[in-house]
């Protein structure tokens, strides 16, 4: 009875470690925009995964835009993506250089949104960004810098971005760098018990116990 009663108690160790969760795709790295894009592509920073990423371009008069590379970003909490690119009006009347981005996020769970954006100005012209996510949170800049917004915690959200170079009819605009972060209200910490480390601590208390019994019998 008593081997019966360790090897079920052993069972229910290891129990923790066939049903941790296992991340179907790979950390993030520095990468280009087309091996984001690829069909059935996702990744993540932290506890925060990115999948379902497209970016699309549009420019009009002297307005040039050339994509650069995703590369992994996390800072004070926040994890998420930083694009870099290359966007300039020139001085071309009502010129623009638009940098459209989007794709779905998920992670346990969700609480806030994090956006920033570098560029300059002169003239007529303005660069800003604007955010929109699927739980109808919307954020905003009307020039370069970062912004916040808090919601509910979620699981997943969608998101589409779009950064906006615009001369007017006597300036340009350019811009290089867009951040997109999120952080979690809370992270799946470690099952008491998993790991070699613990399984060892498990199956030792486990003995010791199987020899006071024994030593209660005799």
């Amino acid at each position: 009875m008593m081997k019966l009663g360790l090897v079920t108690a052993a069972a229910l160790i290891m129990t923790p470690l066939t049903t941790l969760p296992v991340w179907a795709d790979a950390a993030c790295v520095t990468g280009t925009v087309a091996s984001y894009e690829a069909a059935g592509f996702s990744c993540f920073v932290g506890p925060v995964d990115f999948s379902h990423i497209s970016v699309t371009t549009v420019t009009s008069g002297t307005g040039a835009v050339t994509l650069g590379s995703f590369i992994p970003y996390s800072f004070n909490g926040e994890f998420g993506l930083q694009l870099t690119y290359a966007a300039n009006t020139g001085t071309g009347p009502a010129s623009v250089a638009d940098v459209a981005w989007t794709y779905t996020v998920t992670g346990n769970l969700l609480s806030d949104a994090f956006m920033s954006f570098t560029g300059t100005t002169t003239g007529t012209g303005t660069a800003t960004l604007s955010e929109t996510l699927s739980n109808g949170v919307t954020l905003s800049l009307l020039a370069p810098g970062s912004t916040t917004a808090n919601f509910t915690p979620i699981g997943a959200l969608s998101v589409i971005k779009n950064q906006n170079d615009f001369s007017g009819p006597t300036g340009s605009a350019e811009s290089s760098v867009m951040v997109n972060a999120f952080s979690v209200s809370s992270v799946p910490g470690p099952i008491l018990g998993t790991g070699l480390p613990g399984l060892l601590a498990a199956c030792g208390g486990l003995f010791a116990l199987a020899r006071r019994r024994r030593q209660k019998l005799a």
